[in-house]
């Protein structure tokens, strides 16, 4: 949940400056799933790194403006 403070009021002006990362391994899926909910679209999945990445991301804005991101699941390169 995502929920307003009594104290803090309007958009937040630097929306990139903390962003949660919720990892999924069905980025495109939770992606429709959240967009049809009404999220901000801030950016469609994509594959930072290129597609031999294997890796997805997608990023919506709440309606504070604060960014938020769907991620694949992180496995660094084996040494």
């Amino acid at each position: 949940m995502v929920g307003p403070h009594s104290e803090v009021t309007g958009a937040n002006p630097q929306p990139g400056r903390i962003m949660i990362n919720l990892e999924t391994p069905d980025v495109k899926g939770e992606f429709e799933r959240i967009k049809g909910d009404g999220a901000t679209v801030v950016a469609e999945p994509y594959q930072p790194g290129g597609e031999e990445s294997g890796m997805w991301m997608a990023t919506f804005a709440d309606p504070d403006g604060n960014y938020f991101q769907l991620a694949s699941p992180w496995s660094p390169e084996p040494s």
